[in-house]
């Protein structure tokens, strides 16, 4: 079988994308395993705008165990402001390193390994049509 352009270029976006999920499955795993749950803050929305597409991410303060406030803004967001500013969330953070957290939901622990896998999968099977 000879392999065009195109097929190598879906086999490295392929490859790529699935060792980018392992890394965040990997990542979140570990957070969820060794990491501590506390209750956060949403304190403010970061807005991003691609194209004509805008989304609003929730910026979180949290204290650790002793008793520091941390400030992040998640990794997933939509297209409205939610949580609302002044919700409280649970956050999953590292013990050993703080700057790893995570709200603890679905959407913003599991969706971006999971679309990553699933891209990356759907490239590869592109080889075969």
């Amino acid at each position: 079988m000879e392999v065009s352009g195109l097929q190598t270029y879906f086999l490295v976006v392929g490859i790529t994308l699935l060792v980018l999920a392992a890394v965040l499955f990997y990542r979140r795993l570990s957070t969820k395993i060794r990491g501590i749950s506390t209750v956060g803050q949403v304190v403010d929305h970061e807005v991003r705008t691609i194209d004509d597409s805008t989304s609003y991410l929730p910026v979180v303060e949290f204290h650790d165990l002793q008793g520091m406030l941390h400030r992040f803004t998640s990794v997933a967001g939509g297209s409205d402001r939610h949580p609302k500013v002044g919700a409280e969330v649970t956050v999953r953070y590292l013990r050993s390193n703080p700057k790893v957290v995570y709200i603890q939901s679905f959407l913003h622990m599991w969706a971006a390994p999971i679309a990553c896998t699933v891209l990356g999968l759907a490239a590869i099977a592109a080889l075969w049509v």
